[in-house]
């Protein structure tokens, strides 16, 4: 209102003045002064209708209700303030309103991403306009965007072997050996781009991204690629992302795996296609123990959906900034695995049954024992490495060692 005040002011003094110059320009005074009056009404802001205090009453939560509103535990959310607090992305001073904490900032950026309500009606609950709600999700977004590679990282050697037993320990010590993750790609919806448009539609016809990720035995992301259209085959996402040209030197002696949508390779495994009634007992026996470590990336991409509701539907104008979205997602997700922060809510999905030997299946493990050593003297004579005969390799010694009734 004080602009107001002074700009009626301002109308008085002109006023003043005027009069000596007599009653010929009264008309263009009254001009003058309704312009001058619209002016000064368009540059006062209205405080909006909105219930205050709302913050306030968030420290009252018990731990469920703190958890089930925003997503994070306590723990999890005042190690993220500090971080952010602390950061570039979080400005000391500003002129103008008073600025909105760390604390409220980081909020209003989780209930972002933990639903799919509107930044209006996030606003209206915190307090703040929806222009300030866009700010709020913008710093925080940004902020997780600059530390991903910090969070979303490849595993040392020492958690490289406790990796790789726990992959083991999913399929009962009966599954692929030395696995060190699980590739996939997942949709994430958009809102139809005004560029390129057609690409955007997946084949269940809704536009989205792709998001491409490697996860560990916890359902920890290990490494994420972010941003192609819907339309492209999860082979060329691979091929095209950064961590194709470098996957030998990363994986080493180990593998990741991947389902049949992917090319076999000497670092990512993939299952046997199933040719019908001749397809044989031993590669069956290789799939259905491969399925029981690869089902990990897609437990990891429901987690993730399901504490971060937004991915759901990614409402951003622009791909690029959908794509930092999703990234800010996956980084508070590897946040809340590091520090064990689960959301009860979130069921896992079940382990398959163990199955066993029969007395049937012991010539059958003969022939199979044979086999291996005509891999292995195989694998001797050629300086390659041969993936495919690799994956026979494996999935023969697997079934000599545990057998498998399917």
């Amino acid at each position: 209102m004080a602009l107001l005040v002074t700009a009626m002011e301002l109308l008085d003094s002109s006023s003043d003045d005027d009069s000596v110059s007599g009653a010929v320009c009264s008309d263009c005074d009254d001009e003058y002064d309704d312009a001058c009056i619209l002016v000064a009404c368009a540059l006062v802001r209205d405080d909006a209708n909105r219930v205050p205090g709302y913050e306030s009453i968030i420290g009252r939560y018990h731990e469920y209700e703190f958890k089930r509103l925003f997503r994070l535990s306590r723990e999890t959310f005042d190690s993220f303030r500090a971080k952010f607090k602390t950061s570039a992305f979080y400005p000391r001073a500003v002129q103008g309103r008073q600025q909105i904490s760390a604390e409220k900032t980081c909020l209003i950026a989780l209930v972002y991403l933990g639903s799919q309500i509107s930044m209006y009606a996030i606003g209206d609950k915190f307090d703040v306009t929806e222009s300030s709600v866009h700010v709020c999700v913008t710093r925080v977004v940004h902020f997780l965007h600059a530390i991903s590679d910090e969070i979303i990282c490849w595993p040392s050697s020492a958690e490289v072997t406790r990796i790789k037993n726990g992959f083991l320990a999913k399929s009962k010590g009966k599954g692929p050996r030395n696995t060190i993750g699980c590739i996939d790609g997942s949709h994430i919806g958009i809102l139809t781009p005004s560029e390129s448009t057609q690409s955007y539609f997946n084949r269940k016809k809704w536009p989205s991204i792709i998001l491409q990720g490697i996860c560990d035995d916890r359902n920890k992301l290990l490494n994420v690629f972010i941003g192609f259209p819907g339309s492209v085959h999860d082979a060329r996402v691979l091929r095209e992302s950064p961590f194709f040209a470098r996957a030998i030197q990363e994986c080493e002696d180990n593998y990741i795996l991947g389902d049949s949508a992917y090319p076999l390779m000497p670092w990512l495994m993939t299952p046997f296609k199933d040719n019908g009634s001749s397809f044989p007992t031993w590669k069956k026996s290789f799939n259905k123990r491969h399925s029981q470590q690869r089902v990990l990336i897609e437990n990891t991409f429901g987690l993730l959906k399901q504490r971060f509701r937004r991915l759901y539907l990614v409402d951003a104008k622009s791909v690029q900034q959908c794509c930092y979205i999703v990234m800010a997602a996956c980084v508070l997700h590897n946040m809340c695995n590091d520090e064990r922060d689960f959301l009860e809510e979130l069921a896992t999905l079940p382990q398959e049954e163990d199955v066993g030997n029969d007395e049937s299946e012991g010539d059958l493990i003969a022939v199979c024992q044979a086999t291996v050593s005509l891999c292995e003297s195989s694998l001797q004579r050629n300086s390659a490495r041969s993936s495919s005969l690799l994956r026979d390799l494996f999935s023969v010694q697997m079934f000599c060692e545990v057998g498998c009734r399917v």
